[in-house]
């Protein structure tokens, strides 16, 4: 374990620095919109989707300093679904600090019926402007023009028809009955889509040329990559729940609050009964949660089995994922590959 977060660290560390040296933002007015666009990446986060692409990139015998930018690129466009996801789920805070849309209310001397909207529309314009930025650290990659041209067509397809279409249902199903088979077809969108392509990407660009991108190990760390997502979005799920604020760094019990629909709110609304289930609805869509009202939901999933549930679900997701890595040659960021796999199934942040 060691190994691998030494390793996720110097990639962090050379990923943190293509992005602080990026002039890309610069030329964006007004300066705390600029400002906002940094912030993000700025604020900490794992730096998965980059680790991920870079050591694909080395497990097929490519050079990974060729392509930081693009690893870099990624994890701007992972962040702007973020400034975006945070609007949509009226987040106040990420990471500890607050979201985008919150900081850029206090931007100006506003009446104070007018922020919210004023940051809110300044944060949408924010993302967007991530998104050009993504795909120019993109197109910096040294490689062929022929190789730039599939990582960015690829990075459209996933991370806008896949990621967008899973973040789109997955607002939908707040507000309509879903079932687990739905759940994890719009995880594999919202959540899988980049793993899928930090990885599948990865092993292309260290083949080097775009054809690489049917190979059969490059499929198997698609495959990789969309297990992966659905064990580290039914662990985010249940640090929802139970984790530590201090340590999640978002709000406990966010996902009562949206009536999200999660594996664990769904196995335990079919597993209860009647009357134990109309006490967790109860507990849906409140605007504040006090530490009792959270003690208690944590019951009633217990109650229902569904924390064991979504844990048995974790691990059996996670062995999915370094199985997928089995199609690969044995190298020694392969390794870091399956070790990442099993960290993810049991952080606590």
């Amino acid at each position: 374990m060691d190994e691998l977060k030494s390793s996720l660290s110097k990639i962090a560390g050379k990923v943190d620095q293509i992005i602080a040296e990026s002039t890309f933002p610069t030329g964006v007015k007004p300066a705390y919109l600029a400002a906002a666009m940094r912030s993000y990446p700025a604020n900490g986060g794992k730096r998965l989707r980059p680790a991920i692409m870079l050591w694909s990139v080395a497990a097929a015998g490519g050079n990974m300093e060729d392509f930081l930018p693009a690893a870099a690129g990624l994890e701007i466009f992972h962040n702007w679904t973020l400034v975006h996801d945070d609007i949509i789920d009226d987040d106040d805070s990420r990471r500890g600090e607050p979201t985008a849309h919150v900081t850029l209310a206090r931007a100006m001397e506003l009446p104070e019926n007018k922020r919210r909207k004023f940051g809110c529309d300044m944060a949408i314009l924010a993302g967007d402007l991530m998104q050009g930025w993504a795909f120019d650290l993109v197109d910096q990659s040294r490689c062929s023009a022929e190789l730039k041209l599939k990582l960015a067509a690829e990075l459209r397809s996933y991370g806008y028809i896949k990621l967008v279409s899973g973040e789109a249902l997955d607002v939908e199903m707040s507000f309509r009955s879903t079932d687990e088979a739905e759940l994890l077809a719009m995880q594999s969108g919202k959540t899988g889509a980049l793993l899928h392509y930090a990885a599948r990407a990865g092993w292309m660009a260290g083949r080097g040329q775009a054809a690489a991108w049917n190979d059969e190990a490059a499929q198997a760390l698609g495959s990789f990559g969309e297990y992966l997502a659905w064990a580290f979005q039914m662990r985010d799920d249940y640090l929802g729940i139970f984790g530590k604020y201090e340590e999640f760094g978002k709000p406990i019990g966010s996902d009562l609050a949206e009536g999200k629909a999660t594996l664990l709110l769904l196995h335990a609304l079919q597993n209860l009964p009647e009357a134990a289930r109309k006490k967790l609805q109860s507990l849906l869509y409140c605007s504040s949660y006090t530490p009792d009202m959270l003690e208690t939901a944590r019951e009633l999933f217990q109650q229902a089995g569904s924390l064991q549930y979504v844990l048995d679900m974790i691990d059996t997701m996670t062995c999915k994922a370094q199985q997928a890595l089995d199609k690969l040659p044995e190298t020694a960021e392969r390794e870091i590959l399956r070790k990442l796999a099993g960290y993810l199934a049991y952080r606590e942040k």
